[in-house]
């Protein structure tokens, strides 16, 4: 499917989906603590759908509720089938841990996408409580041969990727004698794990961190929660800055306090000059005269293509760093923004960790998504500013956002949508 997005004057208030991060700790906990959990407010999508289907795969049920579902949990065994992953990283690592904690072979199964990214250093660390794993990344199949332990110790390098580390810390509370996990590099997304721990928290289990050698120390186990799921603030990232960049637009039911790293969207439109008002749960972003900034983005990587645009549409030449990690995403998005870019007549700079864009022009253009749904929705919303902006592969915003074209024709975007 493409998408073409003419140039278009925004206005409106609208709520953007559930957390996909916390959507997926959630089901994972619930899955694990025996009794029955209530989960509000599930991300309804791609990568929502994936996670679901794999825990009841290992032997959770998982029904519809009023409001959300409910998870009957705490039976979890090796699935006599493949479990499909879909292109969802959180759910193929975090399930990888869990299943090394399992008796006998769990197979799970990723899209091509997915099995390029690195993975190596948390079979590592699995491979240390004594399961056995097998990779095969051409096929995107991953074989877990498990075990059930009283307790465990690893070691992990933390400047890779945080899920590697949630992904411990979640199989943590399946250890009856707990896990403890040490952390050998600096840790990147410290709020990913944040988020982690907090999610586990609320499901009974205790996480604590030794101050001296930064060690995790996971026990208990988890319990059955009434859990709620917060709005996703990556995909408020691209409404808001929609806003700032053809008119305005206003989100409903954020947290303000969240933990999720791309709360971080705030501060960087105000950077660029963008009219913020926050408030009880409520943000709204207009327009202005946009201006470069620098932003340094290494602990929002997800952030990365829509600060693209919002330096596109900014007078003068932005400076973007710590942004090599976003290379090893659903896509390399740092080409795939600079390749983009270009073709709308936007001149980029790229290095190893840095980006530099010159912004306050810009033209129409066809331009590829990736297959990914961050850069897909991101030239979205330059094309409201910019316009006929035609995007191809446009459906991959159902990994995350189905609705997305959808919420930007309800806040005045003219969306032509067609095969």
């Amino acid at each position: 499917m493409r998408a073409t997005i003419h140039r278009s004057r925004t206005q409106g208030r609208v709520e953007v989906p559930s957390s996909k991060s916390y959507t997926i700790r959630a089901a994972l906990c619930a899955a694990m603590a025996e009794g029955d959990s209530f989960i509000g407010r599930p991300l309804d999508s791609d990568d929502g759908s994936a996670v679901l289907e794999c825990i009841e795969q290992l032997g959770a049920r998982v029904e519809q509720g009023q409001g959300g579902i409910v998870v009957h949990g705490g039976t979890l065994r090796a699935p006599r089938a493949p479990l499909w992953c879909r292109e969802s990283g959180a759910t193929f690592r975090f399930l990888a841990a869990i299943a090394a904690t399992l008796d006998g072979i769990t197979v799970l199964k990723c899209a091509p996408s997915l099995a390029r990214r690195p993975v190596e250093p948390l079979l590592q660390a699995l491979r240390q409580t004594g399961a056995t794993l097998d990779f095969d990344a051409a096929a995107g199949e991953l074989a877990v041969t498990g075990q059930t332990l009283s307790s465990a110790m690893v070691t992990l390098p933390g400047d890779v990727s945080s899920q590697f580390l949630s992904a411990l810390l979640l199989s943590g509370p399946m250890y009856s004698g707990g896990l403890v996990v040490a952390v050998s590099t600096r840790l990147v997304s410290e709020r990913y794990v944040a988020m982690t721990v907090d999610c586990m928290r609320q499901f009974g289990a205790r996480v604590d961190k030794t101050p001296a050698d930064g060690r995790f120390h996971v026990t208990g186990s988890y319990a059955p929660s009434h859990y709620v799921v917060e709005g996703d603030w990556s995909s408020a990232a691209a409404i808001l800055t929609l806003g700032a960049l053809a008119g305005q637009a206003s989100i409903d039911a954020l947290r303000l306090d969240s933990l999720q790293a791309d709360v971080a969207i705030l501060a960087l439109l105000g950077s660029a000059g963008a009219r913020i008002v926050a408030e009880d749960g409520n943000v709204t972003v207009s327009g202005a005269s946009l201006h470069a900034f620098v932003a340094e983005l290494g602990e929002a990587i997800d952030l990365l293509p829509v600060a693209c645009v919002l330096a596109a549409a900014a007078d003068g030449v932005t400076t973007l760093t710590g942004i090599s990690r976003a290379r090893e995403k659903e896509s390399d998005r740092v080409m795939a923004m600079a390749e983009g870019l270009s073709q709308l007549g936007i001149r980029v700079e790229v290095e190893r960790d840095l980006m530099r864009i010159w912004g306050g022009g810009g033209r129409s253009g066809t331009v590829s998504s990736a297959g990914d749904h961050r850069i897909a929705m991101a030239f979205g919303i330059l094309g409201a500013r910019v316009g006929a902006v035609t995007i191809e592969a446009a459906e991959s915003v159902s990994k995350t956002y189905p609705g997305f074209w959808d919420t930007l024709a309800s806040l005045g975007v003219e969306v032509a949508l067609y095969e």
